[in-house]
């Protein structure tokens, strides 16, 4: 099932995640560690927490601990990424991080890239003690040239903490929740609720919905043990009718329902989920390494 937490296989004892994606596009979410992101070709658009950020060519990102936030590449687009554990950063600067997440220019970044990948790949003897020098030595570069603030303060935990409440909630009630119930849930009128949803998703309220309700669909299509109809699935799942659920099936997955392949899945699995854990990444993007 779709979920807003993102668990990703890490290497080394650092819990440490380097590749590249062209054309980098992932739902919303939000992970425990920590993400810095290097544009090396196209633009990309991220968002933050509630406010949406336009990267080139050279830019690079902070993203810290348990931030949702998505990521839309450009076509042809090349985003690098490291994802490494939080706690690493409390042996630079405890309890601060870059007062803004977009960065300096900073072309050292590539370079350290590219060692640590060497490293997780080949894992050589100690592989795991060279990528966490290596990361210390990054991040110290990127602490000595910004600006730095106290991590707490500059939260906005109240409105992000129901955020990621709601998420949990479109999931376990997706057949049925409406946007007035979650604008409700959030305390928001309407008006400000359709605004903040797609400045923090990237998307309509409507559109995250009926991915939420295909996700569970494609389950019981895959595990159809009680020989359930399409227009009962269709049903089950909150669309009201087959024609729309036909309309939205095709949209997203290229298939019909009766058309689709054996074991299915919507998010790309070329970066591997761990039990219920979710990855945001979509298919149209492609892993370039890892």
């Amino acid at each position: 099932m779709l979920a807003n937490f993102e668990h990703r296989e890490h290497k080394g004892r650092d819990s440490v995640w380097a590749g590249s994606y062209e054309n980098l596009h992932n739902l919303p979410h939000w992970h425990m560690e920590c993400e810095l992101l290097y544009i090396e070709k196209g633009q990309v658009t991220v968002s933050l927490n509630n406010a949406v950020h336009s990267l080139e060519k050279g830019d690079a990102f902070f993203i810290d601990s348990r931030e949702i936030h998505y990521i839309k590449g450009s076509s042809s687009s090349i985003t690098k990424i490291i994802m490494f554990d939080a706690r690493l950063l409390d042996e630079i600067a405890p309890g601060h991080r870059p007062q803004s997440p977009l960065l300096s220019p900073s072309p050292f970044i590539c370079d350290y890239y590219r060692e640590i990948q060497k490293e997780l790949q080949t894992q050589n003897s100690y592989f795991d003690l060279k990528v966490r020098s290596l990361l210390l030595l990054l991040m110290l570069e990127i602490f000595r040239k910004e600006p730095l603030a106290d991590r707490e303060k500059g939260r906005d935990n109240t409105s992000m903490e129901n955020y990621k409440n709601l998420l949990g909630v479109i999931e376990e009630k997706c057949s049925y929740i409406t946007f007035e119930d979650a604008a409700g849930f959030m305390g928001l009128s309407k008006p400000y609720f359709s605004r903040f949803f797609k400045s923090v998703s990237g998307m309509t309220f409507s559109q995250y919905l009926n991915i939420i309700r295909l996700e569970k669909a494609i389950d019981l299509l895959n595990h159809n043990t009680g020989r359930l109809s399409i227009t009962d699935i269709a049903s089950c799942c909150g669309f009201d009718t087959i024609r729309h659920f036909n309309r939205v099936f095709r949209d997203f997955t290229g298939f019909s329902p009766r058309e689709l392949p054996e074991n299915y899945v919507l998010t790309s699995h070329s970066v591997k989920s761990m039990g219920k854990n979710f990855n945001p990444t979509l298919p149209n993007s492609r892993l370039l390494d890892n």
